[in-house]
């Protein structure tokens, strides 16, 4: 099948933005990996100077016995072999050493290990150097994905109709995924109301650059089908280019208003999301919402509602994000939803509501967190006789890594223990 120029092209922006992303994200790593590398190789080297000085003197000023300075020696020869381990040249690795050692030698160590200093410290400098080249060219990757990005919506608005198949498939490649964050359990659902077609205005993401922060985010698009399921691509990847530069929630989702409200070509779309960014090593949240659906802050069977922090995205441009913050204990967690779940009816018409959300919540304590985004669906689908809109559940649980145990680092995700019953 021969492809139009237009979706060639279009095509050609696809690939270039995920090469770009791709590349940038490595070029962010790669660098911090190998300046630990070079801290790592003089941290090996200072400990063995410090070693070979213990040893020299309780060999030679306090004229210890072979017994008593084996644990020394040991230490040596372990501190030698980190440094040959870490060592990245030839000129890198430890010289040898023989014990017992005599004065001469002990000098000779010494000295090999001080310009050993001096080779590291030489390589740690020219890699601080490098990483920041490195991060320069990330900073510039990540400007030019979202320049392609802008590019592409532009031309998938004018050839939506023409290329519907194409405008699926890029979907799929955005579609939400959970991914696996170290300190936290998170659980997703994400259900498209448009009937024949697996897009949709709702989304969620989860994501991190470091081992420090992650952000967490959920969005409601107004409108449904193809022309919504693009805002939520450049609602993600927007927000996530934005993330990298500052960590405010509140700072980010008054950047994006002002970015879209600039850049939507449909005046009458509106966006509703909530971003959150945990602290994985201490569970400090910090959060902001653009007129978002209640979430809830879940600390066993204590439910409590987080409002909004500012105006929907596309409504109002004159107002800021206020940035919030709350504390997770090991256990405790967020819940966030869009309005598919707390303006569900039931056979009746009435409305569950953000405080018939927080009375399920409340019998679902000890599940995962995968666990209890399941179950929240389950009860839906039974109060309801359908699922009439889209709908994003996202729900992060802080679980620290210093707290899990060598049995929770190979076990699958808990069983469902929680009571299904319907309120």
């Amino acid at each position: 099948m021969r492809l139009s120029r237009r979706t060639t092209v279009t095509l050609a922006l696809v690939l270039g933005l995920s090469l770009a992303f791709a590349y940038a994200t490595y070029l962010s790593y790669y660098g911090s990996r190998r300046l630990d590398d070079a801290f790592l190789y003089q941290t090996h080297v200072v400990d063995a100077l410090s070693a070979v000085s213990l040893l020299e003197v309780q060999q030679f000023d306090r004229g210890a016995d072979p017994d008593e300075l084996a644990p020394y020696e040991r230490d040596l020869t372990r501190d030698l072999g980190f440094i040959d381990t870490a060592a990245q040249t030839p000129e890198e690795q430890a010289p040898a050493f023989t014990f017992p050692g005599t004065r001469q030698s002990f000098g000779e160590l010494t000295d090999s290990l001080l310009k050993l200093k001096s080779v590291g410290t030489e390589a740690f400098q020219a890699t601080v150097r490098r990483n920041q080249q490195t991060r320069d060219l990330s900073n510039a990757l990540f400007a030019l994905v979202a320049l392609l990005f802008t590019v592409l919506v532009g031309r998938l608005r004018r050839t939506i109709e023409e290329g519907r198949s194409l405008v699926e498939r890029l979907q799929r490649a955005f579609i939400s995924e959970r991914r696996s964050i170290a300190s936290v359990d998170v659980g997703s659902v994400l259900i498209s109301a448009t009937r024949g077609s697996n897009v949709g205005g709702d989304t969620y993401d989860a994501f991190s650059f470091d081992a420090r922060y992650a952000m967490f985010l959920v969005a409601d698009v107004s409108g449904k089908g193809i022309d919504a399921a693009v805002d939520t691509a450049l609602i993600k990847y927007t927000i996530r280019t934005l993330f990298y530069e500052d960590s405010d929630p509140g700072r980010i989702l008054s950047t994006f208003a002002q970015i879209y409200t600039r850049t939507s070509e449909n005046p009458e779309v509106f966006i509703v999301l909530f971003l959150a960014v945990v602290d994985l090593q201490d569970g400090s949240v910090r959060y902001a919402s653009a007129g978002h659906e209640p979430a809830w802050v879940v600390r066993g069977r204590d439910v409590t509602i987080l409002p909004p922090t500012g105006p929907i995205v596309g409504i109002r441009v004159d107002e800021g994000y206020e940035t919030r913050a709350l504390a997770l204990a090991a256990g405790e967690g967020l819940v966030i939803s869009t309005d598919g779940l707390t303006e569900s009816r039931d056979a009746r018409g009435d409305l569950l509501g953000a405080d018939g959300v927080g009375r399920w919540l409340e019998d679902l304590d000890g599940s995962s967190a995968q666990a209890m985004a399941e179950a929240l669906v389950r009860r839906l689908r039974r109060r309801s006789s359908r699922i009439t809109d889209d709908l994003a559940i996202l729900i992060v649980r802080f679980k620290p890594s210093a707290l899990v145990g060598r049995a929770d680092r190979t076990a699958t995700v808990p069983a469902l223990s929680v009571s299904d019953a319907g309120t």
